[in-house]
C-alpha cells in the first residue's frame, strides 16, 4: 500500500534509518513521502526530555552515535532519536509544512494518493486530510483505548496502576475514538521508568502497525468500535504527578 507518514518534529530531523520507515518499507509498503510539521528544536528537545527521562534520551543519543562511527560515517548525528535497531536506509521524501492542516498540507497529501496516512506525533488531524486517503488514517496511540484517552496516558496509567498498553485505530474527527484494530498491554518489569516504558511502546507501536496496516491490505482487519460512554479523556500530567509515577514504579519488583 502506498503510505504517508505525518510527523512533528524539527526541520533537520533525518528519517534515513528511522525504526517506523524502514519496518513498513520492509513489509512491501510503499512509503510515499513524510509530512513534517516543524517544532523549533528547544521544544522538541525539552519535549523529548520531559517523556524519555536524561538517561534514556542519552542511550538513544549515544547508540546513535556509534552506529555512525559503525557505519564509517564522520561527525555526530544531528538527530538522536530518528533510528533504532532493524530499522534500514530507506529515505523517503520529506514535505515540511506549517500545519499539518494547512491547504499547502491537503494539497500535498492528495498529490501523494495515499491509502493510508500514518500518524507518527501530530496534533488533531481535521476533515479535509482525514477524507483523502483511500482506506483512512491510523494512529498508534500509547494507551489502552477505550480507557485512556488523550495527552500523557502512559503516565496517567502508571500513576493508577492500570496496564501500559499501545493501540492503533482509525483517526477520526473525535480525540483518539476511532475503531481499534489492534491492542496490546506492555509487561512492566524493576527497573521500568516512565521514559523505559516510552521506548517499548515505541517499538510496540510499530509492530502492531505493521500487524494492522498487513491486514487491511489482506481484507482481514476487523476494526472494533469504541463506546463513546466508556473511559476517559486525558490531559498533560504535572511534573509533580509524574515524579509520584515513576516512584510507583520504582517499587514494582521489590
Amino acid at each position: 500500500m502506498r503510505i504517508v507518514l505525518f510527523s512533528r518534529v524539527p526541520r533537520w530531523y533525518s528519517f534515513k534509518g528511522d525504526r517506523c520507515v524502514g519496518r513498513l518499507a520492509r513489509e512491501g509498503h510503499q512509503i510515499a513521502g513524510v509530512v513534517v510539521e516543524q517544532m523549533p528544536t528547544l521544544s522538541a528537545l525539552r519535549e523529548w526530555l520531559e517523556k524519555l527521562g536524561p538517561r534514556v534520551l542519552a542511550e538513544k543519543a549515544a547508540w546513535k552515535l556509534l552506529t555512525r562511527l559503525a557505519l564509517g560515517q564522520k561527525g555526530p548525528s544531528k538527530s538522536v532519536l530518528d533510528s533504532a535497531p532493524g530499522s534500514n536506509a530507506v529515505r523517503p521524501p520529506v514535505y515540511v509544512v506549517d500545519s499539518h492542516n494547512s491547504p499547502a498540507c491537503v494539497e500535498i497529501v492528495r498529490a501523494l494518493c495515499p491509502d493510508v496516512i500514518v500518524l507518527r506525533g501530530s496534533g488533531i488531524i481535521k476533515k479535509p486530510i482525514l477524507e483523502i486517503p483511500r482506506i483512512g488514517t491510523l494512529n498508534a496511540h500509547y494507551g489502552l483505548l477505550p480507557a485512556y484517552r488523550g495527552r500523557d496516558v502512559t503516565e496517567w496509567a502508571a500513576l493508577r496502576g492500570d496496564p501500559i498498553a499501545v493501540s492503533v485505530h482509525f483517526v477520526s474527527e473525535g480525540v483518539d475514538a476511532g475503531a481499534v484494530l489492534a491492542s496490546r498491554p506492555i509487561p512492566v518489569q524493576a527497573g521500568d521508568t516512565l521514559g523505559r516504558l516510552r521506548e517499548k511502546s515505541a517499538a510496540l507501536a510499530v509492530e502492531l502497525l505493521a500487524e494492522a496496516l498487513a491486514q487491511l491490505a489482506t481484507g482481514t482487519a476487523k476494526p472494533v468500535p469504541q463506546d463513546a460512554n466508556e473511559g476517559r479523556q486525558y490531559f498533560a500530567m504535572h511534573p509533580r504527578l509524574r515524579k509520584l509515577a515513576n516512584e510507583r514504579l520504582k517499587r514494582i519488583g521489590r
